[in-house]
Parts: C-alpha cells; structure tokens; sequence
C-alpha cells in the first residue's frame, strides 16, 4: 500500500476548524475531504435527512489520506468519502469496506503564474508543486504526463508538500511557481493570489486530458462502506439513495447557503468553495454502475504503480449497487 504524509490545516483557503458536531460515541460518524462533493453529506447531515435513520451520525473532515486510511482500519469510520484508490486498497488486503458511489469525476489542475504554460508539453524542464505524493493526485498528474510523453521523473521537477493547501498558500504568496491542486484549494489560492497583487490561473485541466487519452473522465471521488453497513442499516442506504441528488441540487442552485454551509461544518471560506463547484464535476453514480470507468481508472494507475492497490484489481463484490 503507498502511503502519503500527513496532511497540515491552511486556514486562509479553508478557513477555521470546522464543527465534528457530535462523535462516534454519540452514533455513526461520516468521515469526508475538504473537496466540494463533501457538501453534499453535510447538506444531508446539518438539514436531519441522515439522523432520522441514523441517531446521532456526526460529520468530521480528514486531512491526509492516512488519516483516513487510520480511521477506516481501526473502525472509527464506517461511512466516509474518500479517493477511490483508497478502499480498492484496502479491500484488496483484507479490510471490509465496499465502495458504494461515486461523488465526483475529478478536479485537479494545475494551477500557475507563469503565461508560458498552457499545455503539458510546457512543463518540461519547469519545477512543479504537488501534494500527497503516491496518493491520488500525484498519481493522476504523473500518469497525465506519461499519456502526454513526459517522464515524471527526468522532465520536470516535482517536490511535495503534505497538503494540498500548504501548496495554495505557497503558490499564492510567490513561494512557487506552478503546483497541481485540488479544489477548493485552486481557486482559494487563485483568491489569495489577487489579494496579494498576484495573477494565478488554471492553465491545464487535466480531466480533459485523460478524457482525450482514455476516453473516459476520472472516477477520483467516491463515498465507500463498511461490508457490514449496508445490511445493518439499509434505511440509511437508502436515505442517501434518495437523498444525495437532492443535497446536489440544493448546493447549485443555492450557492450563498451552500458557502455558508461549507464554512460553519466544511471549515472552507465561502468564495473559495463557491468558486471550486464548477470545477469539481460533482456526479452521483453507483459504483457498480460505473465499474467499467474504475476498472479502467484502476488498471491506469496500476500501470504507473504496480504496487497501487495492493497489486491487483478489487473483484466483483467491492463495486455496490447503491
């Protein structure tokens, strides 16, 4: 299993801590990211959808996939949104958890001030910022530039930061150049950057680059279970069955409530967060659904890495039909 660092708060892209509002001790407690599709979980949370079927469930953001990773082993989380390589890892050596949807098809870029990049080709040579190195991100962007004919390792120089957030404080105060960033953090940043006198902007998306290479989007975002969950609490499953799509629609057509929803339980500023929901193609879809779009995302990341995923594909069983 690849393992990243731990991840570090940057309170001007994410704002204060957000409230746990509750604990395990009280219920069922729902682990998500500080991505925008966690909005949709906090919609269904802070509004009571969830607690009449689950009593006293509780929300709490994690900062690094191994704080996630830690959470899921030990049992402290038995609903939580997550990369999608994550659970496949872990199901794959032993642990009981399934994935049950996905939230979100992708929302890296790269970020940058500098006007002469505007494709991957012109990164070559250039020094790159990225974050949770092995994870997720680092191994979308290094898979986009082998798809691309640059090699990751001799082309550019890439160097890491725990958190995606530590790299948008970084690139707005002028301490990079160039970095890959997730969302909220890109559009915080390119908020913090005019504050400052500095023109950021998102130069390359790399979604539309692995859609032209693979012929499909990025299955990056899921929500997964424990293998118990479903049996034990069907009314919850079903809750969010029905429920997802409406906290999706809520969130787009009420962005302000949204922002300020992101902020009190999220932790997120409000701009920052109002200005990532179009770049985080937010999508609800079952992952037995979408099995063909994850097998193909997986194999892809297997053919960087032959150690992602605990070395092999997850079998039939790990993709839920929520």
């Amino acid at each position: 299993m690849l393992i990243s660092g731990a991840g570090a708060a940057a309170g001007l892209v994410l704002g204060g801590q957000p409230a746990a509002g509750g604990g395990p001790d009280n219920g069922l407690e729902v682990l998500v990211p500080h991505n925008a599709a966690a909005i949709l979980l906090a919609r269904l949370i802070d509004n009571g959808d969830l607690a009449s079927v689950a009593p006293g469930i509780s929300l709490r953001t994690w900062r690094s996939p191994d704080e996630l990773r830690a959470a899921i082993v030990a049992g402290r989380t038995r609903l939580f949104a997550t990369p999608t390589h994550i659970p496949a890892t872990l199901f794959n050596l032993g642990v009981p958890v399934r994935l049950m949807s996905l939230l979100g098809m992708g929302h890296l870029s790269i970020v940058t001030g500098d006007t002469s990049i505007n494709a991957i080709a012109d990164l070559k040579g250039k020094r790159v910022l990225s974050f949770f190195k092995n994870d997720m991100p680092d191994l979308v962007f290094r898979s986009v530039l082998r798809m691309e004919g640059l090699d990751p390792d001799t082309d550019l120089i890439l160097t890491y930061v725990q958190s995606p957030m530590e790299a948008a404080h970084m690139l707005a105060a002028g301490k990079a150049e160039t970095a890959v960033l997730s969302e909220p953090p890109a559009s915080g940043s390119i908020l913090m950057a005019q504050n400052m006198g500095r023109t950021l902007r998102r130069a390359i998306d790399l979604q539309q680059i692995w859609l032209a290479h693979r012929g499909q989007r990025i299955p990056m975002v899921g929500l997964a279970v424990d293998a118990s969950l479903p049996a034990e609490m069907p009314d919850l499953i079903a809750a969010l069955r029905d429920g997802l799509p409406r906290a999706k629609t809520w969130a787009f057509e009420n962005r302000a409530e949204a922002g300020e929803l992101a902020a009190r339980v999220l932790g997120m500023r409000p701009a920052a967060f109002i200005g990532a929901l179009d770049h985080s193609r937010i999508e609800i879809v079952s992952a037995r659904s979408a099995k063909s779009e994850l097998t193909n995302f997986y194999q892809t990341l297997r053919e960087l890495e032959p150690r992602a995923l605990g070395g092999k594909l997850p079998t039939d069983d790990f993709y839920l039909d929520m």
